[in-house]
């Protein structure tokens, strides 16, 4: 935890025993400056509410964009400041600057973590600040780390925003990439409630669970399961793999995150990265039961692509 030091005129700052550089003080706040690396061993607790703990990064922690980060202290816990502020004319993106800040803020409101606390397009010195607010006790060094993820995570999203999807080769060969890079983001821009990647933590054959509230007041609820590739209807034991999945899916409950109401599917998703070949899909549906004709829906690679141009792009009120 860092100290604030008061003796006769002079103010430290100590972190971990050493002491750290005060840039700024006054009545109301102290603002001091050190590297992320000091803070080792530093949790989210007790931090002094007067202090401002500034750290810069050459590579932006990671994430080209954001190169200041503020540690401050909110009413129970510490959140994290990650700040842009540049000037036009040293910008180097695609888009224009404001252009580029504006489509960052709209996705920022589909994380579950992160905030906008700060925005600026109308001067010279553009910028905008994403706050994620801590739990009490967190480590610090590793919450700054999977921030930083989060914040990348955001920024691809942006680029998918303004520009379109441009696929990788991971997306064909990596699942969890398909499913944190494409599938998530795009099941929260639909609209979908309760948007859960479960994916190896006892899944029972749904990689996502997600509900939807129906005309008449309740909730709709579905499963996905996402793979990476084709599919083709060539090869019987991929076949059988996603029939015996679909059985599961249905047939074994979910929870929803701090509840203990059961909860069971009523249509199931298969999401793949790239195409299903050889009558893939016709093998599936000759092999589940009748009653779950028309709960089962498949997507593709271009069925995605036509998903994310409606509900991604900005125009349409992403």
């Amino acid at each position: 935890m860092p100290k604030i030091v008061q003796e006769d005129n002079e103010l430290d700052v100590y972190i971990g025993g050493k002491s750290i550089d005060v840039l700024d003080a006054s009545e109301d706040y102290v603002l001091a400056e050190c590297q992320l690396a000091d803070l080792c061993g530093e949790c989210a607790v007790e931090w002094p509410k007067e202090l401002i703990l500034k750290i810069h990064s050459e590579d932006g922690f990671g994430t080209y964009f954001f190169h200041e980060l503020d540690i401050v202290a909110t009413d129970d816990s510490v959140a994290l400041d990650f700040i842009c502020h540049t000037p036009n004319k040293y910008w180097e993106g695609h888009y224009g600057l404001a252009a580029f800040i504006h489509a960052l803020s709209n996705q920022v409101a589909f994380s579950d973590n992160l905030d906008v606390t700060h925005i600026e397009l109308e001067d010279d010195w553009k910028g905008i600040t994403i706050r994620r607010v801590l739990c009490a006790g967190d480590p610090l060094v590793p919450a700054v780390e999977s921030a930083a993820q989060s914040l990348n995570g955001i920024i691809r999203q942006t680029e998918i925003a303004l520009g379109g999807m441009v696929w990788k080769p991971t997306h064909l060969e990596n699942e969890n990439l398909f499913c944190r890079d494409i599938l998530l983001p795009l099941l929260r821009r639909m609209g979908f409630l309760f948007v859960r990647y479960t994916h190896g933590r006892r899944e029972y054959g749904k990689d996502f669970t997600f509900s939807e509230q129906t005309l008449f007041g309740g909730l709709r609820h579905y499963g996905l399961q996402a793979k990476a590739g084709d599919v083709s209807g060539g090869v019987n034991s991929q076949i059988d793999e996603l029939v015996g999945q679909i059985d599961d899916a249905f047939s074994m409950p979910f929870y929803e995150l701090g509840t203990t109401d059961r909860r069971f599917i009523s249509t199931f998703v298969i999401a793949i990265s790239g195409r299903f070949t050889e009558n893939a899909r016709e093998k599936i549906v000759e092999k589940i039961p009748c009653s779950l004709l028309g709960s089962v829906w498949f997507l593709d690679r271009t069925r995605i692509d036509e998903l994310i141009d409606r509900y991604w792009h900005p125009h349409n009120g992403a």
